[in-house]
């Protein structure tokens, strides 16, 4: 059957779009107030070795998604496992950032709207989107990118006049320390949370270079996560962004020119949403990739719906309220590990242990009778 494959301007957006997601409403790095650009600036060169050995197990096994490699190179039993526990991960942060755009619309629009209508709304949108294929979600990742960014910077742009170049001093006025925990908090999310990509690595080209893939995504993405947290401290200083619960729309509500530009902030509210799609439709692909392997299913798009109400119904019950969100943050940078380190570590020396295995095998030149 004819598979349909991601270009590598596709692969590159969905990421780009995925790291933007819910990074940008929740905030990154406010614990270190005007340092919080360093932590973004840092935070690249700390995801690179990781997201190159991501890059390295699509690179090993071309057009194969995670969870074939997993079994082809830990075997069935340990590797029906690992495909358990990156499903799990994959349905986790799909209901986590349900949750989180549940809050952010709740809060900030549809004060009197229930949450679950909210839910399923952004559901069923997602779902519609997997069962198009990943690549149609990469063909609206193409179109989308670029107006999100030129959002991002009109949104920089235009208030420039009413930003305070001293709310970034004194800089490193943090310790090395807080500033390192701050970074790895950055590496955790949202760089790391890239490795969920790796679902989708069976839809890439065989010819299509993922370190290309995954170090481009990985410099656009932080050049625009860079600007947006530029933007919010030159806006609101380090005081107000240490209790703004969604930074970036609370900066954006201060744009306003005459009659011509006011209250910008729906547009920007749309962007974000839009953006926290495509999260929500990699980890949900994730997940339902991993549960159709685990379970023998060839067509992933058979349990489309039932997994999506699960990630619904989860991310009804996984937070007590909007202060338990945030709360999560910082046990979500332990939390993980395994997930975003250990099992792709694990992965990829395997994989280049199998692979070393074979290839004399493949190399070896028959004997032949002369």
């Amino acid at each position: 059957m004819f598979k349909e494959m991601l270009s590598s301007r596709q692969a590159i957006c969905i990421i780009v779009m995925f790291m933007f997601g819910s990074s940008v409403i929740m905030g990154v790095n406010t614990g270190v107030a005007q340092d919080s650009w360093i932590c973004v600036l840092l935070a690249p060169f700390m995801a690179l070795p990781m997201v190159l050995i991501y890059a390295r197990i699509i690179k090993l096994f071309p057009e194969k998604d995670f969870f074939e490699i997993v079994e082809i190179v830990l075997g069935r039993i340990a590797g029906k496992i690992i495909v358990l526990l990156m499903s799990w991960y994959g349905l986790h942060l799909c209901a986590l950032v349900l949750r989180n755009f549940a809050e952010f619309i709740g809060t900030s629009y549809m004060l009197e709207t229930p949450q679950l209508v909210t839910l399923i709304t952004m559901i069923l949108v997602v779902v519609y989107m997997l069962y198009s294929g990943a690549v149609t979600l990469g063909k609206w990742c193409l179109v989308m990118l670029p107006i999100l960014v030129f959002v991002v910077i009109i949104t920089a742009i235009l208030p420039a006049g009413k930003m305070d170049f001293t709310n970034l001093m004194p800089v490193l006025s943090h310790s090395a320390k807080r500033i390192a925990e701050s970074t790895y908090q950055t590496f955790t999310f949202p760089y790391a949370e890239t490795v969920l990509f790796l679902s989708l690595a069976g839809a890439v080209k065989k010819t299509v270079s993922p370190y290309k893939i995954y170090v481009y995504a990985i410099f656009i993405g932080t050049a625009i996560l860079l600007l947006v947290v530029l933007r919010n401290i030159l806006l609101m200083g380090p005081a107000v962004l240490g209790v703004e619960a969604f930074p970036s729309y609370v900066a954006v509500r201060i744009i306003s020119i005459g009659d011509f530009i006011a209250r910008v902030e729906g547009s920007i509210a749309m962007n974000l949403i839009l953006a926290g799609i495509v999260k929500i439709s990699v980890c949900l692909y994730a997940a339902t990739k991993g549960t159709a392997r685990l379970f023998g299913i060839a067509n992933y798009r058979k349990i489309l719906f039932p997994m999506s109400l699960s990630a619904v119904a989860l991310s009804i019950i996984i937070y007590k309220s909007v202060m338990d969100m945030f709360a999560f943050v910082h046990i979500y940078t332990f939390y993980v590990i395994p997930f975003q380190i250990i099992i792709p570590l694990l992965i990829w020396i395997a994989a280049e242990i199998k692979v070393r295995r074979e290839k004399p095998l493949k190399t070896a030149v028959p004997l032949t009778e002369e």
